[in-house]
């Protein structure tokens, strides 16, 4: 029975496969093992998954590990690393959901950051399907990112990228429509501008 994360690391590098290595923890996981030690086992359970890319499954074993942790820092630090895994792994909701455990996680100084860099995590996600020609999945990211607390400036420019991308696909009725709606909210934002003047 393992009761140390010594024992538990000591046990893994005894085997050099990954197959070798998850067996061995899940042996030690179903004897029963201390929380902190448990933890330990569910991230480096996840580190294989996400090795092998399989990002669902090691975004998983991040939250189990994040539902045992103590502490807040923890908590937030092990939310993040499944609701990365999650957007990896195209599921959005539970990347959305996960973010959102780390922001009620942290404190009001800290929230303003954190959602900075959830907003680039998406964009850039989309960016990448962008660059890789995978236009649908584009369209479907950039949506996302559009859909979070974006600043004006940077959602307009999403929604030309968004527009530029339904025509790549042959969609121009769902790029005009984008177009337009981008106008509307240039006008709301000009109106709100000058309203408080």
């Amino acid at each position: 029975m393992v009761q140390t994360k010594d024992e538990l690391f000591q046990g893994i590098r005894q085997y050099n496969t990954d197959e070798r290595k998850l067996e061995f923890i899940e042996k030690a996981m179903k004897k029963g093992m201390p929380t902190d030690v448990k933890i330990a086992a569910f991230v480096l359970r996840a580190e294989i998954h996400k090795n092998k890319k399989w990002f669902t499954i090691a975004a998983r074993d991040y939250c189990s590990a994040a539902d045992l942790a103590g502490t807040f820092r923890e908590k937030m630090d092990l939310y993040f690393k499944a609701a990365v895994l999650f957007l990896h792994a195209e599921d959005y909701i539970a990347a959305e959901d996960n973010f959102r455990k780390v922001l009620v996680l942290s404190s009001k100084e800290q929230r303003p950051g954190i959602q900075e860099k959830i907003n680039n995590l998406f964009v850039q996600k989309a960016e990448e399907y962008e660059k890789a020609r995978f236009y649908t999945k584009a369209i479907r990211a950039y949506s996302k990112a559009l859909a979070l607390k974006l600043p004006t400036a940077k959602k307009m420019e999403l929604y030309d990228k968004l527009a530029m991308l339904y025509e790549k696909i042959g969609k121009p009725r769902d790029a005009n429509f984008i177009r337009q709606h981008k106008h509307s909210l240039a006008e709301s934002e000009k109106e709100r501008k000058e309203d408080l003047f």
